[in-house]
């Protein structure tokens, strides 16, 4: 790569081919899931069911949360099973 090479690049280069679909659809999952936590009260607005224990927008919350840590655990399963019998 040259001083002059101002492309946009998204992956890098040892990235293999057949790996970047994989990782785009993880990347835009997170991204879904991220500005779901962010903007929760639009679809989460009342106190009422109460789930859990907790008013719905708290359960939103804690469950968008979960559901972000089971998505990087099969990241991480799916990204990184090959690499694991190299060892």
């Amino acid at each position: 790569m040259s001083r002059d090479d101002y492309s946009l690049r998204f992956f890098a280069s040892k990235v293999p081919p057949s790996r970047r679909p994989i990782i785009t659809v993880f990347v835009l999952f997170f991204i879904a899931i991220i500005l779901a936590q962010a903007f929760y009260f639009v679809f989460a607005n009342s106190a009422l069911p109460i789930v859990l224990g907790m008013p719905f927008g708290m359960f939103a919350v804690v469950a968008l949360v979960i559901v972000e840590y089971v998505a990087l655990l099969v990241m991480e399963r799916v990204l990184y099973k090959d690499e694991q019998g190299e060892e």
